[in-house]
């Protein structure tokens, strides 16, 4: 992941809203949610595959997952309040890939991709 997207990522705000947006803009056009199915759609490179809310809650937690790794790949920063902040975005991401957290962010990106928001 650019450094660049990296930082973007970290400037959400540190709420299931926030991980919302991350999860759009990690995830991109490849998830959708068909309300009337009442299911997730995973672009697979070929197809759309259908995957239930747990499916879809594994994804968020491998996306939160991969974000926080990519941070701690990021150059030490020499301000001490970046590194805390740095932690603190860390710290958040691991704990957003509890099934809670994860369904949360699902919730409001399901919500901000229905209401035609992104």
């Amino acid at each position: 992941m650019r450094k660049s997207k990296v930082v973007t990522l970290m400037n959400y705000n540190l709420t299931d809203f926030g991980n919302a947006e991350r999860l759009h803009d990690m995830f991109g056009k490849t998830w959708k949610y068909l309300e009337e199915y009442k299911t997730w759609l995973h672009w697979d490179g070929h197809h759309w595959k259908s995957k239930n809310t747990l499916q879809a809650c594994w994804a968020a937690a491998e996306a939160f997952q991969t974000l926080a790794e990519e941070i701690y790949k990021l150059p030490a920063p020499e301000d001490k309040w970046e590194l805390e902040r740095r932690l603190r975005i860390m710290t958040w991401l691991q704990r957003s890939k509890c099934n809670f957290r994860s369904k949360n962010a699902l919730l409001f990106l399901r919500g901000m991709l229905e209401s035609g928001q992104f």
